[in-house]
């Protein structure tokens, strides 16, 4: 009995772990989705990202964008748009731009195709979706 419920636990574990980064990635596509609105509202959705362009999305809470969504900052996510416990998550970057975010609890991603992590790509011109994504935990 014991060697067939283990297994059962460990798929438990993985589903669990892929249903919170589930979650994640819903509240940064939210969290973008909030951004652009008030980028549109501004008028500063088409600013060339050479431009360096910025916007205020609370009493003094700057953040930067791309095209209207949030860029690809670390601490823009970590500090301004997400609200997630630092013991629980961690963020890190990849050489392609890409935001990651993954569990404290696993090592550190190098790449957007790891197992077990949800990831954020700002759009690369007018009129495009950021990349929001999972990938399942094994």
């Amino acid at each position: 009995l014991a060697v067939s419920a283990v297994p059962k636990y460990i798929n438990l574990q993985a589903d669990a772990k892929t249903s919170t980064l589930e979650g994640v990635k819903a509240a940064m596509q939210g969290a973008s989705a909030l951004v652009y609105g008030k980028a549109i509202v501004k008028g500063n959705h088409k600013a060339l990202p050479s431009t360096s362009p910025t916007l205020e999305i609370a009493d003094g809470v700057i953040i930067s964008i791309k095209y209207g969504y949030p860029n690809e900052s670390i601490s823009d996510w970590r500090d301004k748009l997400l609200d997630l416990d630092s013991s629980a998550f961690a963020f890190t970057a990849t050489i392609g731009g890409s935001i990651i975010v993954y569990l404290a609890e696993d090592d550190e991603p190098v790449s957007n195709l790891q197992d077990c992590i949800t990831f954020y790509k700002a759009p690369n011109g007018v009129g495009l979706k950021p990349e929001v994504s999972s990938n399942p935990c094994y």
